[in-house]
This record gives structure tokens, C-alpha cells and sequence, in this order.
């Protein structure tokens, strides 16, 4: 009977951490090196150039559910990036300016991936951006952008106890159609993340 009863705790303790396991959720915050790349510009006499990265920043919520080793790991997140752009006014001149290209943006990132070495996981996904707001040096340019696009990120984590760490790369394309200059192109925003997370349920 003392036998029957210690393995019946034995699989409820099991499965009770099983059931802990399979869903946890938390808050995360870090930093970002974004840059921004214009290409195909239309009807447009300037030229730009990427220049310097820039700092950007994100924080906000995750909740993953894990089975067997691999994991589903929707987030949502409010970030800046943008990036240092040269721009030449004519394709003959050598004066260039620098002006800075800044996004606010609520990306809902949907990773999948799965575990190793118990702490370790790769994660890659689609994720879902919504432009919040885009200037270019200071001026409001977010009507020349759709509300969302698509994008996607790929990288690695690592969880001991309660804390997260993750380090990703993203890309998000946008399109832009300045209808006033009738003008058009695409932006590349592609960022290197680092985040720290606290896992509230575990």
C-alpha cells in the first residue's frame, strides 16, 4: 500500500511539473544596433546610402508553450529603430548629409523553435509590425508608409531559473509612396537584439 502511495505522488509531482513546464509567460526589455537601407527609389533626384547604426530600445510581453522539446513563442513588443541614412541631393555633387531615420513600431513576433542542452533554444519566425510612428530627421513621414508589414527573426536564448536571454536578428521591408513628389521605394530595417526576461509564470 506505502509502495502504491509513493508512486502515485511520484506521477502527480511529474505531471504537475510537466503541466508548470508546458506554458510560461513573462515580461522582457533590451537594447537594439538597427540600421536602414533604402533601395528601388523612384522619381526621386536624391540618392542615399546607409550610413551609421543606431541605438534603439524594446520592452514588453511573451508567453511560450513547450512539448516534447520544441516551443511556440508569440510576443508583443513596442520598439524603436531606424538607422543614419547619406543623402546626396545630386548624383554629380560630393556634399552628403547624414539625416536619421526613426520608427516606433508594436511588433507581434511569432517564433518557433525548440530546446537543447536544457537551457539553450533557437527560435525563427514571422513577425507582425505596426508602425506607430516615422520621422526622417525630425519630420513626420509615417503617411508615405502602410500601417503593418511583414518581417521575420531568427536567434538564439538561453533561461536559468526565472531569467531569459536572447539574442536575434530581424529584418522588417517596408514600401514607401510619397504621393506628393510621386515617389516611391523600400526601406530595409534590419536590427541585432539583445533582451533580458523574467519569466512570471513558470
Amino acid at each position: 500500500m506505502r509502495k502504491l502511495v509513493l508512486t502515485l505522488i511520484t506521477v502527480l509531482a511529474i505531471s504537475i511539473t510537466a503541466q508548470a513546464q508546458l506554458f510560461q509567460a513573462g515580461v522582457k526589455a533590451g537594447i537594439s544596433s538597427s540600421k536602414v537601407r533604402l533601395s528601388d527609389v523612384q522619381n526621386d533626384p536624391q540618392q542615399y546610402a546607409s550610413a551609421d547604426n543606431i541605438t534603439g530600445y524594446h520592452a514588453g510581453a511573451f508567453a511560450r508553450l513547450q512539448l516534447l522539446g520544441l516551443l511556440f513563442q508569440p510576443e508583443a513588443i513596442l520598439a524603436t529603430s531606424g538607422g543614419n541614412v547619406e543623402v546626396k541631393d545630386d548624383p554629380n555633387s560630393t556634399m552628403v548629409r547624414v539625416e536619421k531615420f526613426k520608427f516606433d513600431r508594436l511588433d507581434v513576433p511569432l517564433l518557433v523553435g525548440f530546446n537543447f542542452l536544457r537551457v539553450a533554444r533557437v527560435q525563427a519566425g514571422p513577425v507582425a509590425s505596426m508602425l506607430l510612428t516615422a520621422k526622417q530627421e525630425g519630420r513626420t513621414i509615417k503617411d508615405y508608409y502602410d500601417n503593418s508589414d511583414w518581417g521575420f527573426q531568427a536567434g538564439l536564448g538561453v533561461d536559468i531559473g526565472a531569467l531569459t536571454l536572447d539574442a536575434r536578428y530581424e529584418r522588417i521591408n517596408r514600401d514607401f509612396t510619397n504621393t506628393s513628389l510621386q515617389s516611391d521605394g523600400k526601406v530595409r530595417n534590419e536590427q541585432f537584439l539583445v533582451s533580458l526576461g523574467l519569466k512570471l509564470i513558470k
